[in-house]
C-alpha cells in the first residue's frame, strides 16, 4: 500500500510502450475532500442517530468516488505516447517537441500536462490537451536549451475526469538522444583557406599535368598515395591531379581560423554560423575539429552541425 504514496515509475515515450495501472497516482482534489469529509459525517450519524437515509447516502457517494477513480485510471491506462522531433534545434532558441499519441483509441481523452517552463504549484502551470481520433499531437515547448545532447525529460500528466473530484497522475520520461546545435554566431569570417592551403605544395610529375598533396584519406587508392613524399619527410599525402581546368577545392572550415585562447562555446557558434553561410550558398566545405575532420560528403550539413553540437 506504500507504493501508492510514493511518485510512480515514469513510462518512457518510446511510441510503443502502454502506460499501466501501476504508473498512476491516485489524489483527492479540493472538491473530492469535500465529498469525502461529508461521507465520513453523514457516516458518523448514521450510526448515532440509526438513520437509514444517512447509510444510503454514504454509500451513494462512495459510490461516485469509486466511478470517478475507475473513470480517471481508464483516461490514462492504454496510452502510448512518441514525440516528433524537429530536424534541428540550436541553442538559444525555444525547443519546440510534437506529442503524438498513437494508442489508436476511439474515445476522447482529458489530459492535462505539466508544460510550464518554471512550476509555480498553481493551476497554470497546466495545459489541457483533449486527445480525439482528429486531435492527436500536442506542440511540447522547451525553454532555449545549451549545446550538446537533450537530457532526459520528465513529462508530468494528470485526468481529473469525469467529476474532478480526483487527480489521477502520472509521469512519462523521454530518452532519445536529440543534438542541440551551437547557436550561430556572425563574425569576421576569417580569410578563406581550402583545403589544398594546408599543405601548398604543388609538384609535377614526369610530363603529366601539376598535382596537389592533400592529407591522406583511408579511402584513396594506393596508387594516389606519394610515396616518394613519404619516404623525404615521413607525411602520408594523396596526390590529387588537375584535369585540364583548375579544381575548386572545398572551403575549409577549422579551429584553426580563431585565435588561442577563444572559447569552445564560441568557436562552435562561429563554426557553425560559417556551416550554415556555405551550406546555404551551394559551396562544398570541410570541417575540422581537434582530432577529427568531416569531409564534403553526402548530409554534410546535418554530419557538420552534429559534430559541433557535440563538441
Amino acid at each position: 500500500m506504500l507504493q501508492w504514496f510514493e511518485v510512480p515509475a515514469p513510462t518512457p515515450i518510446d511510441g510503443h510502450t502502454a502506460l499501466q495501472v501501476r504508473n498512476v497516482r491516485i489524489n483527492l482534489t479540493r472538491m473530492g475532500w469535500g465529498l469525502a469529509i461529508a461521507c465520513i459525517l453523514l457516516w458518523i450519524m448514521a450510526v448515532n442517530y440509526q438513520v437509514n437515509v444517512a447509510y444510503a447516502l454514504v454509500f451513494w457517494l462512495l459510490g461516485i468516488l469509486l466511478f470517478g477513480a475507475l473513470a480517471g485510471i481508464r483516461q490514462l491506462t492504454g496510452l502510448i505516447l512518441a514525440i516528433v522531433p524537429q530536424q534541428e534545434y540550436f541553442a538559444g532558441k525555444n525547443c519546440v517537441l510534437t506529442l503524438h499519441a498513437c494508442d489508436g483509441c476511439k474515445r476522447t481523452r482529458w489530459l492535462w500536462l505539466q508544460t510550464a517552463q518554471e512550476v509555480t504549484g498553481t493551476a497554470s502551470d497546466w495545459q489541457l490537451w483533449t486527445i480525439t481520433p482528429e486531435n492527436t499531437d500536442f506542440v511540447w515547448t522547451l525553454p532555449p536549451q545549451r549545446r550538446g545532447v537533450l537530457p532526459p525529460l520528465i513529462l508530468a500528466g494528470a485526468s481529473m475526469a469525469p467529476f474532478g473530484l480526483l487527480m489521477i497522475k502520472t509521469y512519462w520520461e523521454f530518452n532519445d538522444e536529440i543534438v542541440i546545435f551551437p547557436e550561430p554566431i556572425e563574425h569576421n569570417i576569417p580569410m578563406a583557406r581550402t583545403s589544398s592551403d594546408e599543405h601548398g605544395t604543388q609538384i609535377s610529375l614526369s610530363g603529366q599535368d601539376p598535382a596537389y598533396l592533400l592529407p591522406h584519406q583511408n579511402s584513396t587508392s594506393p596508387r594516389q598515395i606519394a610515396w616518394k613524399h613519404y619516404a623525404r619527410t615521413g607525411d602520408l599525402l594523396d596526390k590529387y591531379f588537375e584535369q585540364g581546368s583548375t579544381q575548386v577545392q572545398p572551403l575549409l572550415i577549422s579551429y584553426r581560423d580563431y585565435p588561442q585562447g577563444t572559447s569552445v562555446e564560441q568557436m562552435a557558434s562561429m563554426m557553425c554560423n560559417r556551416v550554415l553561410a556555405a551550406d546555404a550558398s551551394g559551396e562544398k566545405y570541410i570541417l575540422e575539429l581537434p582530432r577529427q575532420r568531416y569531409e564534403a560528403a553526402t548530409a554534410q550539413r546535418t554530419r557538420c552541425l552534429n559534430a559541433l553540437g557535440r563538441w
